[in-house]
């Protein structure tokens, strides 16, 4: 094996302390390679100024003793390893050999033993022939052992299983071993051995790009409650959540649609589902599948994609979003829509987080408006080759948010009388900034975060000036005059992380070092997404590269101490870029310190707080700011619907780390660390005064991109860097304070209008509830006015029929009237026809003939002849019965017109609902009449069976004769009892 090493030649150095750093002034530097002799030579022996000759990345653990190894028959038997382990450790406790063990960080690497004192390799083991790795149980003799088992042979057949077991010196270190054994058998496609081996062969060369595009995408969530009439209405939201109440069935309404001006549109296809979670930073595995209600392309000048998926507040998963929250409380609700996008390969996932708020079933919402959360999404894709010419394909790149978007306070209208330039602005040249050349460009991918190399060397001056500097600053909150200009100019690297943590005023802060170690040992609920994100940070440094490595852990404690820390703000996306950038200068403990300092002293943590408000107000004094400085690229956003967080969130967020190089970065935050807030909009005005020309001529999409791809690459290198922070340090920024009163002024009138738009909202609702309140009572008066012409109806028919049986009445009385006149003329002429009769005057007696008031009567006598007694009996009963049938009838003619005039209504009730009834019921009571008729004509009806009674009890002709009252039969009985004296 061919082995190219470097033996390091010293070097005459001259060493001068400045601070807490050292700086060496080099005179020359030598490398000289190896002659001939010593490469032959290294193949035995190994020197402490030689590399080994086993190239490869690896971990070496020193302190390590070969216990030895002995056969196995179940290599994969972890009981059986552990048998050996013990019995190994017991035996060979005075013979064990002292080595070192090298450990790859691959799976096509090597394990490799060296003898401790010589360097000589003892042995190799490949990975993939070792089977299976065990360390000692915890507690026992052998917790400080680790064991491997090992395939000696090439066949199947001739393998011989070997475990070969080790002791570290120092127990806890067993734990190390094992984690990078672990790594070491995590498998590695083909594709990605070159990448992953070819670190040091220098950046690779980027592959061909495909055309960049940017898709913006607006997404529309609102939530709505049963209204308890068959329907659902919008829930009330508040300046940053929703205001939800128990035990209401809820539907979740989402429209997705496409705002960029791009050369095509893309159109959602369909919808895989719409998912629920209580809480934020969720695993999907925890969200719920909501059914969906409907789902389908809306209406209006753009394509658009509603969906509507139904909440069942009883499900057990939103068990936490149907309890009351506390009154100072708040809690979290995760959405996602997964869709399908026309010309993109895989499902796109629009994942919203929002904080709600639950009160009880009857609370009643006074001043609420029903504005929806509205939030964008940035859809970095890759057009990618397809063998259909006619269609485009686009891969996925990265979907970036920057949250609710709030269009009443982003687009506040902007009056001002004059428009002034700053004038410390001409003093210097702008197209000095912009690099001439191109060749540093490499198309359409942005710049990685993490890209750059920051040198540590100083020139002598500027170390005595530094070293002044620090030696007359003695208290954090007394500053040199000399130290604004110094760090305005850029710390020395080597002097960074000790004057960050003077500036920061944090240098011996022991108790917030003690407070970091015992937040790191606690669980936070954002470990997930913590460790999701520790990839996409500064993976362009070698620091941060190693998944499981020293940066990347490092970085996860202190994201994750935060995160317990501060549990109002959590951890937030784009955090570790700021807590990286600090971890390249000091350890966790100081880092964790200067990043509180960051958020809680200089506002940071503002900027995340109350749904990004105090993001809302620094960008609206951007607006302002630009308005004033850079009126025409102002003017140009705004024709072209550029919006300053489209652009200015994330720097505003990750001050400026997350998308430019480490040397602008790092000055960037020397000079925030020394004035603060005003920083962030001095940097954001130079980066657009440096670009404006170019910014002029570009339209919305390419805007975007010139943003997310051009511009950082425009300040790679340090002289362009150096001079924006010059003109950025040399702007005014003074009216911020004015800017800020007139966002507070412009946010109450605004939180007036919505007060007032909601108070229109509630006078409209109570309109609308009056307008039905007065339609309903109008249906009523029509009900009541039908009912009471019905009744008035009713009592005319009533009246109509007691004015006929009036009249009945009266004739009936004067028709008995004119019987009993008649039947008096007939008593007189039979008493005359008495009286003139001399044989009936003889049996009468002369005596007993009288005249009475011209009315004659005839006494009983009880000499009388019997027939005639008999006979006037015979009258009495006649006309009693005869007075008693009178009255009869008289009743049963009334019962008869009340029965007729019932059977007149209801034959019309009757006919008026006949019209309603279905023809089966038509045909149901025709045939129930026809029966009804036959019955009653063979002679099994009732009226039959009156017919009958009358003539047998009359027997022959029945004469009628109608009486309605009492009075008939008083005159009646008059007749009787005068018959009666007869």
């Amino acid at each position: 094996m061919e082995n190219n090493s470097i033996k390091h030649v010293p070097v005459n150095q001259t060493i001068k302390k400045v601070g807490h750093s050292m700086f060496y002034e080099v005179d020359t530097v030598k490398l000289v390679p190896a002659t001939s002799k010593e490469t032959e030579k290294a193949d035995a022996v190994v020197s402490d100024d030689e590399v080994p000759d086993v190239h490869q990345d690896c971990t070496i653990f020193s302190g390590v003793s070969y216990l030895g190894a002995a056969a196995i028959n179940a290599p994969k038997s972890e009981a059986e390893i552990q048998r050996n382990m013990c019995i190994l450790n017991e035996q060979s406790s005075e013979q064990a050999i002292k080595v070192s063990v090298s450990v790859p960080s691959l799976s096509n690497g090597t394990v490799v033993l060296y003898d401790a004192a010589s360097h000589v390799i003892m042995a190799r083991y490949e990975i993939h022939r070792i089977l299976f790795y065990a360390r000692g149980t915890a507690g026992s003799t052998e917790a400080s052992c680790f064991a491997f088992t090992w395939s000696h042979g090439d066949t199947q057949e001739s393998a011989i299983f070997q475990c070969h077991v080790f002791r570290c010196d120092i127990p806890e270190a067993v734990g190390q071993v094992s984690a990078c054994f672990a790594k070491a058998f995590q498998r590695v496609p083909k594709s990605m051995n070159n990448s992953v081996t070819s670190s040091d062969l220098g950046p690779a060369v980027p592959p061909d790009r495909e055309h960049v595009e940017v898709y913006v995408f607006e997404v529309s969530m609102e939530i709505k409650e049963d209204d308890g009439r068959s329907g659902f209405s919008a829930v009330p939201k508040d300046r940053s959540y929703f205001k939800l109440r128990v035990n209401l069935e809820k539907q979740l309404c989402l429209t997705v649609q496409q705002v960029s001006e791009n050369e095509r549109d893309l159109e959602v296809e369909r919808c895989f589902g719409v998912l629920v979670s209580p809480g934020r930073n969720v695993k999907h595995s925890d969200m719920q599948l909501l059914e969906m209600v409907s789902v389908g392309s809306g209406t209006g000048d753009k394509q658009c994609y509603v969906i509507s998926g139904h909440w069942d507040p009883a499900d057990p998963a939103f068990e936490a979003l149907n309890v009351e929250t506390p009154r100072d409380g708040r809690i979290y609700i995760t959405v996602a829509v997964d869709l399908v996008i026309q010309g993109i390969q895989e499902p796109v996932r629009f994942l919203i987080e929002t904080p709600v708020k639950v009160f009880p079933q009857g609370e009643r919402f006074w001043y609420f408006s029903r504005r929806p959360l509205i939030q964008q999404f940035s859809l970095n894709l890759r057009e990618v080759p397809s063998s259909d010419v006619s269609t485009v394909h686009y891969k996925v790149l990265s979907i970036d948010t920057s949250g609710e978007l709030d269009r009443n306070r982003l687009n506040l209208t902007l009056n001002l009388a004059s428009l002034i330039r700053s004038p410390s602005i001409a003093s210097i040249d702008v197209d000095t900034l912009t690099p001439k050349e191109e060749a540093m460009s490499d198309g359409d991918e942005p710049l990685l975060s993490g890209t750059g190399e920051v040198s540590k060397d100083c020139s002598e001056m500027e170390l005595e000036s530094w070293a002044e500097a620090l030696a007359r600053w003695t208290s954090t909150k007394q500053r040199p005059r000399q130290l604004a200009s110094l760090v305005r100019g850029g710390i020395p690297e080597a002097l960074r992380g000790e004057v960050w943590q003077r500036l920061a005023g944090c240098e011996n802060d022991t108790t917030m070092m003690d407070t970091y170690r015992i937040l790191i040992t606690k669980d936070s609920t954002c470990e997930t997404v913590i460790q999701r994100d520790i990839n996409r940070t500064f993976p362009a440094h070698d620091f941060f590269k190693e998944a499981g490595g020293l940066g990347q852990d490092s970085l996860y404690r202190i994201s994750k101490a935060y995160a317990v820390h501060d549990s109002e703000v959590g951890y937030c996306q784009g955090l570790s870029f700021l807590a990286a950038t600090l971890l390249l200068h000091m350890p966790e403990e100081q880092a964790f310190c200067i990043l509180v300092k960051l958020m809680y002293d200089y506002g940071l943590r503002d900027l995340y707080k109350d749904g990004f408000e105090n993001l809302y107000m620094r960008l609206y004094q951007l607006n302002r700011l630009m308005e004033e400085q850079l009126p025409q690229l102002w003017q140009h956003f705004s024709d072209k619907g550029v919006e300053s967080h489209m652009f200015a969130s994330q720097w505003f967020l990750t001050l400026f780390t997350a998308r430019f190089p480490l040397y602008f970065v790092f000055h960037i935050i020397d000079v925030f660390l020394l004035q603060g807030v005003d920083t962030l909009f001095q940097v954001a005005l130079a980066l657009l005064m440096m670009c404006k020309k170019e910014l002029l001529l570009l339209d919305f999409e390419s805007i975007l991109k010139y943003f997310r791809v051009t511009l950082p690459k425009k300040c790679r290198t340090e002289e362009v860097a150096r001079q924006l922070m010059k003109l950025a340090t040399s702007l005014k920024v003074k009216k911020l304070k004015k800017y800020e009163q007139d966002f507070i002024t412009l946010k109450e009138v605004q939180d007036n209008a919505d007060q007032y738009r909601n108070e229109l909202d509630q006078l409209k609702s109570t309109l609308l509830r009056t307008e039905e309140e007065k339609k309903r009572l109008e249906d009523e008066v029509t009900q009541v006015k039908e009912m009471l012409k019905r009744e008035v109806q009713k009592a005319e028919n009533e009246s109509n029929r007691n004015t006929a049986i009036i009249t009945e009445y009266k004739q009936i009385c004067q028709r008995l009237d004119d019987e009993q006149v008649a039947a008096k003329a007939a008593l007189n002429d039979l008493r005359s026809q008495v009286v003139g009769c001399d044989h009936c005057r003889t049996l009468l007696g002369d005596e007993n003939i009288t005249e009475n008031g011209g009315e004659q009567d005839i006494p009983t006598n009880k000499t009388s002849d019997p027939q005639l007694i008999r006979a006037q009996e015979r009258i009495r009963e006649l006309e009693l019965e005869l007075a008693q049938t009178k009255l009869a009838h008289v009743e049963a003619e009334c019962r008869n017109q009340d029965l007729v005039h019932q059977l007149h209504s209801t034959v019309a009730e009757l006919q008026t609902a006949r019209n309603s009834w279905p023809p089966w019921l038509h045909k149901t009571l025709s045939s129930i009449k026809e029966v009804a008729n036959k019955k009653e004509l063979t002679g099994g009806g009732p009226l039959a069976t009156m017919a009958r009674r009358d003539v047998v009890s009359g027997g022959g002709p029945v004469v009628v004769v109608r009486r309605d009252s009492a009075p008939g039969l008083s005159r009646d009985s008059a007749s009787r009892e005068s018959l009666r004296d007869m």
